[in-house]
């Protein structure tokens, strides 16, 4: 077999093997985008249920604080007391 005809014989074997080579490309890359759009509904779903919760959690405080001012004031007055000292202690140990 001379040079020629074997160079001919690996094309023809290259360019047939590309055919499975690319179907497979093709599929992954399918697989991929349906996956790429499964997780951004996953998240997206995600991001809903925590924006309900979070707009559900703020409506109870309100109603908790519009019920009862004085302890409302009194637990915001011991939380700052708290976050100042936990700041305080921070800032001294640098």
């Amino acid at each position: 077999m001379n040079e020629s005809n074997f160079v001919k014989e690996a094309e023809s074997k290259l360019n047939g093997s590309s055919r499975p080579i690319r179907q497979m490309a093709e599929t992954v890359g399918t697989r991929l985008e349906k996956f790429s759009h499964d997780a951004g509904q996953v998240v997206g779903n995600l991001a809903a249920d925590a924006s309900g919760n979070a707009t559900e959690y703020v409506e109870s405080s309100r109603n908790y604080i519009r019920s009862n001012p004085l302890q409302a004031t009194g637990i915001a007055a011991v939380a700052g007391l708290a976050a100042g000292y936990l700041i305080t202690m921070l800032a001294r140990r640098k």
